[in-house]
């Protein structure tokens, strides 16, 4: 979308995206690690099944600002592909606010319920690990993901909508 890529933006990208990896290479080795201890040895290890979990969830979660911001999210978009272009970007104008307002709605819910599992103490049934940090990826990924819905919102209006008409004319996918 932007050639020139400012510092901290080169910078937020290597975080999503080293950030989303790590957590899914740490989580599946957990997996595959707990696969070899209860099929090789006769003994699984609830812990490992646990963090693994975890560590795959929050991988998932961080993933998806990747995903949003390189257009390798699911869509619909049998229905955009038909519409004119002039059309393309007030639909695009609806779907991103749209997706800027559910970001709102997932991270405020989620600070409530890491706020709710803070004050309760609540612990995880196996290891009694802190709920409040397993669910903090709620609204730390609503807002990498509304980072990203925000972004793509503002680039419709760049230019009065010329960078983003110019890029739909080259056959991007925005």
């Amino acid at each position: 979308m932007d050639g020139g890529k400012s510092k901290w933006l080169v910078f937020y990208q290597a975080f999503e995206e080293w950030t989303a990896g790590l957590l899914l290479f740490t989580g599946l080795t957990l997996i595959m690690i707990n696969v070899i201890l209860r099929y090789v040895w006769g003994l699984p290890e609830a812990l490992l099944d646990e963090f693994s979990l975890y560590l795959v969830v929050w991988g998932i979660f961080i993933g998806t600002s990747v995903a949003l911001r390189t257009n390798h999210h699911i869509k619909v978009d049998v229905f955009y592909d038909i519409t004119p272009l002039w059309m393309k970007r007030y639909v695009s104008m609806f779907a991103h606010g749209t997706g800027i307002a559910f970001c709102i709605f997932f991270s405020y819910f989620g600070i409530l319920l890491v706020y709710d599992y803070y004050l309760t103490g609540q612990g995880s049934t196996d290891s009694q690990f802190p709920l409040w940090i397993v669910t903090a990826v709620m609204p730390i990924s609503g807002v990498m993901l509304g980072v990203r819905f925000l972004q793509k919102f503002i680039f419709l209006f760049k230019d009065g909508g010329k960078a983003w008409h110019s890029a739909m004319e080259k056959g991007a996918k925005i």
